[in-house]
């Protein structure tokens, strides 16, 4: 689906009749998503901006533990240069 919209600016103020939230949902946007702005010819282009985990800590923060554990795990035969224990 395309969503076109014109805005319309009004004492510094732009005004726009599009539902935000649909668009959003569209592009699978996350509402707190950063992003940066740059001007091509005549437009305006946002572009998310996207982060690595530099950490551990940083790449498993939003993670949920659902407390489910295995004692033992069956990866099969040893191929390559896999250690045997």
């Amino acid at each position: 689906m395309l969503y076109k919209n014109t805005l319309h600016c009004h004492n510094g103020e732009f005004q726009s009749n599009t539902n935000s939230a649909s668009v959003l949902k569209l592009l699978n946007i996350d509402v707190n998503q950063k992003f940066s702005v740059s001007v091509q010819g005549q437009s305006i282009v946002l572009t998310p901006e996207t982060t690595q985990a530099t950490s551990i800590h940083e790449l498993f923060a939003d993670w949920e533990d659902d407390g489910l554990r295995h004692h033992e795990l069956d990866w099969g035969k040893a191929e390559g240069e896999e250690l045997s224990w």
